[in-house]
């Protein structure tokens, strides 16, 4: 995959083929483009750790949240029904949210580029988590 400078400065935004250093345009630094294997490896890291960690999570606090005021292993949730299931709609979200950041480091790492297609899966997912997180706030009002 072709390698692109761009021009840091947003006024002038000049794109060159390859590496430079310097915007032939306006002279000011330039940033590059197409190489990220530093922030595939962070994706894939961070995506693991949600993935297993919230995984391990939601695993061990499914029996409690989906029998509400039963006590299960010495604890129980003190919540309703509507209020498991949404949690658990959220921790769902964590984990597919860590899947999406796996692939897309695995893909950032293989092609040397950022899929824009990855960018706006992970915006709707945050906008989705934030809304599920919202609801959850909602119930220390009384809503």
């Amino acid at each position: 995959m072709a390698v692109v400078s761009v021009c840091r400065d947003s006024t002038c935004a000049v794109t060159v083929d390859g590496k430079a250093a310097v915007c032939p345009k306006c002279g000011g630094p330039m940033r590059l483009v197409g190489e990220s294997p530093v922030r595939g490896w962070i994706l894939l890291i961070l995506g693991l750790f949600l993935v297993l960690f919230m995984g391990a999570i939601a695993w061990t606090l499914a029996p409690t949240m989906m029998r509400p005021g039963e006590e299960i292993d010495g604890s129980s949730f003190s919540g309703t029904p509507e209020q498991a299931r949404t949690a658990m709609l959220l921790f769902g979200a964590v984990i597919l949210f860590g899947f999406v950041a796996i692939a897309n480091g695995i893909y950032m790492l293989k092609t040397r580029r950022q899929s824009a297609g990855f960018v706006v899966v992970t915006l709707v997912l945050a906008v989705a988590m934030l809304a599920i997180g919202y609801t959850i706030i909602g119930w220390d009002k009384g809503a």
